[in-house]
């Protein structure tokens, strides 16, 4: 398969997971369709194609060289005003990194999971760590959580017996990464809390709590696993443009935003 070929195949999978984040130049992508729908007459260089990763408070141009993936690497530059200048300067670095430990292959994806994981801790470093309670123990309540991943079967069963026991609505989006939304009763988000963060976990993190809202505010019945189109190399990775239907569907839809800082 062509450079150019490899390139489109590479967009077109990152924007069905993340879509609005990945922004390609137009006219590189015309290039691009161009040289590989001409490659057996065509022996000339692949073009560069350069696009924009956006995320809440940063941004990178990319520049995917002629030759990427075989024998060229990306490489990146960052545009933020939110990251002090060391910070920026450790995530190209640990961007580096990931494009080192995958020469030769397709690089964007992991560097889109590497640098959201990192605006992620360095964010929970910055706010809470425990649960605040406002509102009367009565309040519905509303917690949204991502991770890492979430394969576990174990911690699935946990979870969806929990929400049982504790009269919770909501649901569990496995794969990576991996999402979590539990409603109801203050008290009961409370102790969920408490349980789901005493497991082991890479990463999970309190994204977003709506606290005090009416009981007419519920939006979900029963807790559930959500399954949509899988991708991916493992077969690991839901497909978020469907989730974010989802989302919007039941009237939820600044939540992907919010859930996926873009």
């Amino acid at each position: 398969m062509s450079s150019s070929q490899q390139k489109l195949d590479e967009l077109d999978l990152l924007e069905s997971m993340y879509p609005g984040m990945v922004n390609p130049d137009p006219d590189d992508i015309s290039r691009c369709h161009g040289h590989a729908s001409s490659l057996s007459s065509d022996p000339s260089v692949p073009p560069s194609l350069q696009l924009v990763l956006k995320f809440t408070s940063i941004s990178f141009i990319v520049t995917l060289p002629p030759l990427y993936p075989e024998t060229e690497r990306p490489t990146l530059r960052i545009n933020t005003s939110s990251l002090s200048k060391t910070a920026a300067a450790s995530l190209i670095d640990e961007c580096q990194t990931v494009i080192k430990d995958n020469d030769g292959e397709l690089t964007l994806l992991p560097i889109i999971e590497m640098i959201r994981e990192k605006l992620e801790v360095l964010e929970e470093e910055q706010r809470q760590t425990d649960v605040t309670e406002t509102g009367g123990d009565d309040a519905l309540c509303r917690m949204w959580y991502y991770a890492h991943h979430i394969y576990s079967r174990e911690k699935r069963t946990n979870m969806m017996a929990w929400s049982r026991e504790l009269g919770l609505s909501g649901f569990i989006l496995p794969g990576k990464p991996g999402i979590i939304l539990i409603e109801g009763d203050t008290v009961g988000c409370r102790e969920f809390n408490v349980r789901v963060r005493a497991m082991n976990w890479q990463l999970l993190k309190l994204q977003h709590e709506e606290r005090g809202l009416d009981i007419l505010d519920a939006k979900f019945t029963g807790f559930n696993e959500l399954i949509f189109d899988v991708h991916g190399r493992c077969n690991n990775h839901q497909d978020l443009g469907q989730f974010k239907e989802y989302l919007n569907g039941i009237g939820l839809k600044d939540i992907f935003t919010i859930l996926f800082k873009i």
